[in-house]
């Protein structure tokens, strides 16, 4: 084995190493909390019954959603939720765009929103317009 060849398989050891050591220290840090590390679960169809969902998708709670923890909801951690969405706006009574914990309380006293335009008598304006006048 010539000078160029264990130079290469050196640097090629040394390299497996560092990756090696970088992927340790990273399972090191995040543990358990770490999303790209789940034991594998069976699948329905070899019998498994599965775990609960971690969010309720009839009726989630404030803490399920509240993905980064902060204590409030944003409409994108509400996202997939469309009750929640479509009554969001209504109930971000300090319009930040962000839902409280007595904020999200208040989206089950809201009614659900009405379709735009079903259900929904013109204006006077409007009728008059249609009728040509």
């Amino acid at each position: 084995m010539g000078p160029a060849a264990s130079t290469a398989l050196g640097a090629l050891v040394g390299f497996i190493l560092f990756l090696a050591t970088a992927f340790t220290g990273v399972i090191a840090v995040n543990g358990a909390n770490n999303p790209g590390f789940r034991p594998a679960q069976q699948s329905a169809g070899a019998g498994s019954t599965g775990e609960a969902s971690a969010v309720d998708t009839k009726s989630p709670s404030m803490r399920s959603l509240d993905l980064n923890g902060n204590g409030q909801l944003s409409l994108a951690e509400a996202a997939g939720y469309g009750e929640i969405v479509t009554r969001f706006d209504r109930a971000d009574r300090n319009r930040d765009g962000k839902l409280t914990q007595a904020e999200f309380e208040r989206l089950a006293k809201l009614a659900p929103a009405k379709a735009e335009g079903k259900g929904k008598k013109p204006r006077r304006s409007e009728a008059t317009a249609a009728a040509g006048g």
